[in-house]
């Protein structure tokens, strides 16, 4: 395999390891929107993304997603919400990477 091959399994492994054993208790605590509100554009940059276009994410979007508890739920659509660690992951493996964890900067 290529390397980017194997960075994108691995990183399709982690998504669908992080929503199947998070899903059920995410979706009890949602997060807050108001750090996402505040950045112009980035909850549509997260829906967008979560549909593999990561043209919009931006640094400070991904901040935001990182400001959150690892532990709620992101409403992206009505019905519809996905652990935040899932947003996380898309900001740090995306290409590429708009953000990375504030612990790591």
């Amino acid at each position: 395999m290529k390397p980017k091959q194997t960075k994108v399994m691995f990183f399709l492994l982690v998504l669908i390891s992080a929503l199947i054993l998070q899903q059920s208790k995410a979706q009890k605590n949602y997060c807050s929107r108001t750090n996402i509100d505040y950045i112009p554009g980035c909850f549509h940059a997260l829906q967008l993304a979560y549909n593999k276009d990561y043209s919009r994410l931006t640094r400070n979007c991904c901040r935001a997603v990182f400001s959150l508890p690892t532990t709620c739920a992101l409403l992206v659509y009505p019905g519809k919400t996905f652990p935040i660690t899932t947003f996380r992951l898309i900001c740090i493996y995306s290409d590429p990477p708009p953000a990375m964890s504030p612990l790591i900067l």
